[in-house]
């Protein structure tokens, strides 16, 4: 749906542009040259806010799957999550519709396949929040505060510090704002001492650190290791020359002997040996960037 779009707002675009360039090139009051302008306008309008509207949802399926609520800071359960990725489904078929785009590879119920998944994911999170505050027998009115308050003011800030989008920045920016200017006039916070302030801060940013919601990372790698096994992206000249060496030197038969000790009838050093020896002594580690404490807590400084 997305190349569809975009290949019909460039089309729109260059009828447009085509359509004005016409109408300035002959200077007169043609009516119908400017029917034509307009009717390019108005399909270029229409393809604009379509897209606009396509953007929004696409990127707004990442918003829904969060424990927390990025405008509300309220905390998203299973229901909520479910009926929101749901409403995202629903406006691309008002779209797919709309611009007569076909679904020939079943590409929506593929995401709807997955909404229960992505929601299980949210809800598992905040059944393990509520198991550990009922082991630490947290009373009625801190773990309201705790779930309500500090927690989304801690993830929404590691989230801020954690995406490189420019636009999720200042969504979780400004969400983080929200949070922090709640818990700074939460009443429950004023009563708190430093010391258990700082250990529930502690506990809700190992908390936040906890909450994946994507594997793609450790995916990524294993599919890149499981390419680089059968030889997918082929072999390098550096890694088919380093392959031969270990397969010369170092591949030992069941009596203990590799393929260069039986071709030259000589004994050769061990491989591994042989390359720590010659390596010698390894250069010193760069000198790492000063860690940066950041503060979930917005103004108010909290002891180390």
């Amino acid at each position: 749906m997305g190349a569809t779009l975009g290949r019909r707002y460039e089309h729109a675009k260059t009828q447009l542009e085509t359509a004005e360039a016409l109408l300035q090139k002959k200077q007169d009051d043609n009516l119908a040259e400017w029917a034509q302008v307009d009717d390019a306008k108005r399909a270029f309008k229409q393809i604009q806010n379509t897209g606009t509207d396509y953007h929004e949802n696409l990127a707004g399926i990442a918003d829904d799957v969060h424990p927390f609520s990025l405008s509300s800071a309220q905390p998203n359960r299973m229901e909520q999550v479910t009926s929101s990725l749901e409403k995202r489904a629903q406006a691309f078929e008002k779209i797919a519709q709309s611009e007569t785009i076909a679904d020939s590879k079943q590409t929506l119920n593929k995401f709807r396949n997955q909404v229960n998944a992505l929601a299980v994911n949210v809800e598992v999170w905040w059944l393990w929040v509520m198991d550990i505050l009922a082991g630490l027998s947290v009373d009625e009115a801190t773990q309201n505060w705790l779930t309500q308050t500090l927690l989304p003011t801690v993830y929404s800030h590691q989230q801020l510090h954690k995406t490189q989008n420019p636009r999720q920045r200042e969504k979780y920016h400004q969400a983080w704002q929200q949070d922090a200017q709640q818990l700074q006039a939460d009443v429950f916070t004023a009563t708190l001492p430093d010391s258990e302030l700082q250990r529930w801060l502690e506990w809700a940013e190992w908390m936040s650190r906890n909450f994946h919601r994507s594997s793609s990372a450790s995916e990524g790698r294993n599919g890149y290791l499981s390419q680089m096994v059968h030889n997918g992206r082929g072999l390098t000249e550096k890694r088919l020359r380093a392959l031969t060496v270990i397969h010369n030197y170092g591949l030992q038969r069941a009596d203990g002997t590799t393929a260069a000790m039986r071709l030259l009838g000589q004994m050769f050093p061990d491989l591994l040996s042989w390359l720590v020896a010659e390596m010698g002594a390894l250069p010193l580690p760069r000198k790492g960037r000063e860690r940066v404490t950041r503060n979930p807590l917005f103004l108010r400084t909290v002891p180390d």
